[in-house]
């Protein structure tokens, strides 16, 4: 399960207010269990925001990897419950690759849902502005960080 900072520091990747590199570097001084933790938490974001093949397509293009790399391949397939799943296998490695993928997936499902209908910021605190240390303050008050 992720914690409060470790949500909003992924939603904040996602809405490009944090630097990518910023998030990798921070992604790969985790240890391996956290890693996978870490991307079980952000397949959840990604299921939630209920991605298409083309936010799939945008993802991989964004991400500047190979389209023949593993995780690539992966998640172009049908089924992206189960190649998301299939990620969180991989060597340790490719951890690394699958996770700037993801939070481009993130990313252009949550902008695409974001144009196609109104956002509920009540119940979906990661919708809230977070790039505003206010509202971050308030959600990490209210949500037990």
């Amino acid at each position: 399960m992720l914690s409060v900072d470790e949500a909003i520091l992924i939603n904040q990747l996602a809405q490009g207010i944090l630097d990518e590199s910023q998030g990798q570097a921070w992604f790969e001084e985790r240890v391996r269990d956290d890693k996978l933790r870490l991307l079980t938490g952000l397949n959840a974001f990604i299921l939630q925001a209920r991605p298409k093949p083309e936010d799939v397509t945008i993802a991989i293009s964004e991400s500047r990897l190979k389209p023949t790399l593993t995780p690539c391949v992966l998640i172009a397939m049908p089924n992206l419950k189960v190649q998301l799943a299939k990620l969180l296998t991989l060597p340790e490695f490719e951890l690394a690759r699958v996770f700037p993928l993801l939070i481009k997936l993130l990313a252009a499902a949550d902008n695409r849902r974001r144009r196609e209908q109104p956002l509920d910021l009540e119940n979906h605190w990661w919708h809230q502005d977070l790039s505003d240390p206010k509202i971050v303050n308030e959600i990490k008050r209210t949500k037990g960080a």
